[in-house]
């Protein structure tokens, strides 16, 4: 899929991501902006970048850096759950957008506070998911409710 700019719209994330120094100039790593030298290469400069660019945008890379930061634990203050026992969530949901590269997978909140992983445990994790099903569908039960009294 492409843009209004007509660049691919993973192209367009990557230079417009936060955490990258790329600007779109073609033959510079898509991760520090370094020019990149070897023939073979095309993306990155290096499998570090490569693994940088990995750890933050594909979610299972996302996730095991998340999980491992975190110490397998919950984040919950004061969880006493058993170690391993966790799961990664997306502090924004994903409302059923997928878990396609991108910045969501971000394991921090970006400068607008917005996105950013969370290690919880199942039971918190399952707690967070039904609060934000409830919302989704409060959400549709207004818009709902708002179209049929304007009928």
């Amino acid at each position: 899929m492409a843009t209004d700019d007509g660049l691919p719209a993973l192209v367009a994330e990557r230079i417009a991501c936060p955490l990258s120094t790329w600007r779109g100039e073609p033959g510079r790593c898509q991760w520090c902006d370094a020019t990149i030298d070897s023939p073979r290469r095309r993306t990155w400069c290096s499998a570090r970048c490569n693994t940088a660019w990995e750890r933050d945008h594909v979610w299972r890379f996302a996730r095991s850096a998340a999980k491992r930061r975190a110490k397998y634990r919950c984040t919950r203050d004061g969880c006493t759950a058993e170690r391993r026992d966790c799961e990664v969530n997306h502090r924004e949901p994903r409302n059923g957008g997928g878990y396609g590269p991108g910045c969501h997978h971000h394991q921090h909140p970006g400068p607008d506070g917005r996105g950013g992983l969370e290690v919880l445990c199942r039971a918190h994790h399952a707690e967070v998911t039904a609060q934000q099903a409830s919302a989704r569908a409060a959400a549709r039960r207004n818009l709902r409710e708002g179209t049929d009294s304007t009928i």
